[in-house]
C-alpha cells in the first residue's frame, strides 16, 4: 500500500579525521576533542566536507561512524547535538543527535525512524518532535518546548541508505526491504553506545517512529533481540520498548479501517465522510481486497503482492487517496484540505529548502558530490514496493518482541486515514498471543492532558518469560490528531511519551 509520498542522493565520501577517543558522558563533548562547526555565514559559500572524529568498529573494517558536534544556529535545540555519518561498507546512514534536556547522563536513548518507504527522518526532527522546528519561511529554526528530547536522549536517523542525506556508493543497488535496513541500522546503534557514547550502554533503549514505522521499528526491535541472545559477549543494545505512531503494521487491516473511517462516525468526526453510494461501492470490493492481502501474508511473492495491492488499490484506498493532492482531500486529517502535494503539509517543502541551502549543508559536512537534500526518495519506495515488503505484516515480529519482555506501545491520531485508528484497534485486538483475551476483551478509557480528556487507551500486562516481570502492550488514541501526533497534539504527546518511558500508567 503506498501510503506515504514517494519522491536518491549520490554516493560521495567526506574528509575523516583519524582521532577516536570515546566521547565517554555525552555531557563532556569538549573532552574529546570533538570538531565542531563555526560560524554558518551568509550561505554563498561552496559546500565543503567537515572535519570529523572518527570510531571505527573492533569487529568490522566496514563499518565506522565520523560524527562532529554542532551549532545552536543550525537546530536551535538549547542542548549539546552532533551529526555524522556510520559508514557499513558502500552505504552510509545520516544521523542527528541531541542530549536530553533533562538528565543527559541518565536519561534513556530514544531512536526516531519516519516512514514512507523512503521518507527522510529530518521531517520528523523539523516538523514534529525534534528540540527544533522549521520556522515557516524555511530559512531558519525555532526552539521546540516539546521537543522529545525533554524526557531522553533523541536520535534521528535518515534510512535506509539512499533516503535524506542518506547515500550508497556509485553501483550500490537501493535497499529493497525493513530486515536488511534493520541489521544496517543494529550495527550502528552497536558501535554508537559501545565506542561512540560509551555510557549508553548501560541505559534503556527505545526505539519509535510512526508510519512505515509500523514495520520499521518491530523489524528493528526483534533483529536487536535475536542478535544480543546470538551475540552475547559483543556490545549489547538494552532494548526496552517499541512505541510506533500511527503504524503500518497490518496492510489487510489497513484496508479494512478505511471503509470503517471513511463510512462510519469516528472520534472528532460526527458524520461519515463518505455518502452511501461510495460507501457500498468500497463495501463491494473489500472481500476480495482482503482475500488477496491474506494470500500475500501467506506467500509474500512480490508478483502476488503487487496483485493485492493494485486490487485494494482500485477497489478501497483509491476512492479517497486518489483525491489526496494539494487543494484536494488529505489522507493524514480527514478533517482538513491538503495543502500541497505528496506531504500535504507546507513544513516538509520548508523543510527540503532549508537543508537545501549551501550554508547549512557545509555545516552538516555533506559530500559535494550530494547534489541535493530530498524529504523522500523515489528510489527506495519503488524498491520496497517490488519486494513485497509493503504487503506484509509485522505481526510475528510485534509477537516475538512481547514474547521476549520488550514493551510495544501503540499509538494513533483518530483523524488518520492513511494508517487508521480502526485498522489498527482491528489488527490489535486480534493478534494471537498470550495476552489476547484480556486485552480484545477490555474497553478503551480516557486519559487526560492538563486536566482534559486527551484520548483514550487500554492496556495489559502480561508475564511472557520465565521471570515475574511484565510485559506491557498499550493501544492509545489522541484526540484532535491526525497522522502525525508530535505536530497536532504536542503537550499531549510529550505526556505521553514521558509516562510510557517511566512506565507509569496512562489511567
Amino acid at each position: 500500500m503506498k501510503l506515504l509520498a514517494q519522491l536518491v542522493v549520490l554516493p560521495v565520501l567526506a574528509a575523516l579525521a583519524s582521532s577516536q577517543i570515546p566521547l565517554g558522558a555525552p555531557s563532556d563533548p569538549e573532552d574529546a576533542g570533538l570538531p565542531a562547526t563555526g560560524a554558518h555565514g551568509d550561505g554563498d559559500g561552496d559546500v565543503q566536507a567537515a572535519a570529523y572524529q572518527v570510531f571505527q568498529s573492533d569487529y568490522s573494517e566496514a563499518h565506522s561512524i565520523r560524527i562532529r558536534k554542532q551549532d545552536e544556529w543550525l537546530c536551535a535545540a538549547r542542548s549539546t547535538q552532533y551529526t555524522g555519518w556510520l559508514d557499513v561498507g558502500p552505504k552510509h546512514l545520516f544521523f542527528w543527535y541531541f542530549e536530553s534536556r533533562s538528565v543527559p547522563d541518565e536519561d534513556p536513548l530514544l531512536l526516531w525512524q519516519t516512514g514512507g518507504p523512503g521518507a527522510s527522518s529530518m521531517l520528523g526532527l523539523l516538523e514534529e518532535l525534534g528540540p527544533c522546528l522549521i520556522n515557516a519561511h524555511g530559512n531558519g529554526t525555532v526552539h521546540n518546548p516539546y521537543g522529545w528530547n525533554q524526557a531522553a536522549n533523541l536520535l534521528f536517523v535518515d534510512q535506509p541508505a539512499g533516503v535524506g542525506f542518506s547515500y550508497l556508493d556509485e553501483g550500490e543497488p537501493v535497499p529493497d526491504n525493513s530486515f536488511d535496513a534493520a541489521e544496517d541500522l543494529r550495527l550502528f546503534l552497536q558501535l554508537f553506545v559501545s565506542k561512540v557514547f560509551p555510557k549508553l550502554q548501560d541505559r534503556d533503549f527505545h526505539i519509535t517512529g510512526e508510519s512505515y514505522g509500523g514495520h520499521y521499528e518491530p523489524v528493528l526491535g526483534a533483529h536487536i533481540v535475536a542478535s544480543n541472545a546470538l551475540q552475547p559477549l559483543r556490545p549489547q543494545i538494552r532494548l526496552k520498548s517499541v512505541l510506533v505512531g500511527n503504524g503500518y503494521f497490518s496492510p489487510l487491516d489497513t484496508a479494512f479501517g478505511y471503509w470503517e473511517t471513511l463510512c462510519t462516525t469516528n472520534p472528532g468526526v460526527d458524520q461519515p465522510v463518505f455518502n452511501a453510494t461510495r460507501c457500498d461501492i468500497m463495501a463491494e470490493h473489500l472481500p476480495r481486497c482482503l482475500a488477496l492481502a491474506q494470500v500475500c501474508y501467506d506467500h509474500p511473492d512480490p508478483a502476488i503482492c503487487e496483485a493485492a495491492e493494485t486490487v485494494c488499490w482500485n477497489g478501497v484506498i483509491r476512492h479517497y487517496d486518489g483525491e489526496s493532492y494539494k487543494g484536494g482531500r488529505n489522507r493524514f486529517d480527514i478533517t482538513i484540505p491538503c495543502e500541497v502535494d505528496d506531504f500535504c503539509y507546507p513544513q516538509a517543502e520548508a523543510i527540503q529548502t532549508y537543508l537545501n541551502q549551501k550554508h547549512v549543508m557545509a555545516a552538516l559536512g555533506v559530500p559535494p558530490s550530494v547534489e541535493r537534500y530530498n524529504i523522500s526518495s523515489d528510489a527506495v519506495a519503488l524498491a520496497f514496493a517490488l519486494s513485497a515488503d509493503e504487503g506484509i505484516s509485522t505481526e510475528p515480529q510485534v509477537l516475538y518482541l512481547l514474547q521476549s519482555g520488550i514493551d510495544v506501545l501503540v499509538y494513533q491520531g483518530n483523524l488518520d486515514l492513511a494508517c487508521n485508528t480502526a485498522g489498527n484497534l482491528k489488527w490489535a485486538n486480534h493478534m494471537p498471543w498470550k495476552g489476547q483475551a484480556e486485552f480484545s476483551s477490555k474497553s478503551l478509557e480516557p486519559w487526560y492532558h492538563d486536566g482534559k480528556e486527551a484520548g483514550r487507551f487500554k492496556e495489559v500486562y502480561i508475564q511472557t518469560g520465565d521471570t515475574d516481570a511484565k510485559t506491557r502492550f498499550s493501544f492509545l488514541t489522541v484526540h484532535g490528531s491526525g497522522h502525525m501526533v508530535p505536530q497536532d497534539q504536542p503537550g499531549p504527546a510529550l505526556q505521553m511519551l514521558t509516562q510510557w518511558l517511566k512506565r507509569d500508567k496512562f489511567a
